[in-house]
């Protein structure tokens, strides 16, 4: 038991580091980071290629889609903004070359994919999370 407890707060200290840098962004947007060796990559292309098919959705959902490189990241999504250095890159815990990090409103990470993730299963995840759902009550209202 006390062993796990150790494993459990040991595999989240990089997810709360992560969290914290980017933590002005909490309780305002939720995030898609997106980390890649280059700016230039091809899942990263892939991947804004399925974000882009429905923009309205992501705005609906207080969504901010960041890239991070080595020693850079820039938002990408609603508006594209330059390059900023930073040392996002240095705190993701996987060592891959491609990582899609869902981050909700309360700054938690709620999805982890190493693969370009469906636009489906982003909105999905996020329509049956409680603030959302509130959201969405209120917005019919």
């Amino acid at each position: 038991m006390k062993r796990f407890l150790l494993l459990s707060i040991f595999l989240t200290i990089p997810l709360t580091m992560l969290s914290q840098s980017l933590s002005e962004y909490q309780w305002k947007n939720r995030l898609i980071v997106i980390f890649t060796e280059t700016s230039n990559s091809r899942e990263f292309q892939k991947q804004m290629q399925i974000l882009n098919k429905d923009q309205a959705g992501l705005n609906d959902r207080k969504l901010k889609v960041i890239h991070v490189i080595p020693d850079k990241h820039q938002i990408v999504f609603p508006e594209k903004s330059g390059w900023q250095n930073s040392n996002l890159y240095q705190k993701k815990e996987s060592k891959v070359d491609f990582e899609v990090i869902l981050i909700g409103l309360d700054g938690g990470v709620k999805l982890r994919e190493i693969k370009p993730v469906e636009i489906e299963k982003l909105f999905d995840l996020i329509d049956s999370m409680p603030m959302r759902k509130a959201e969405m009550r209120r917005n019919d209202n």
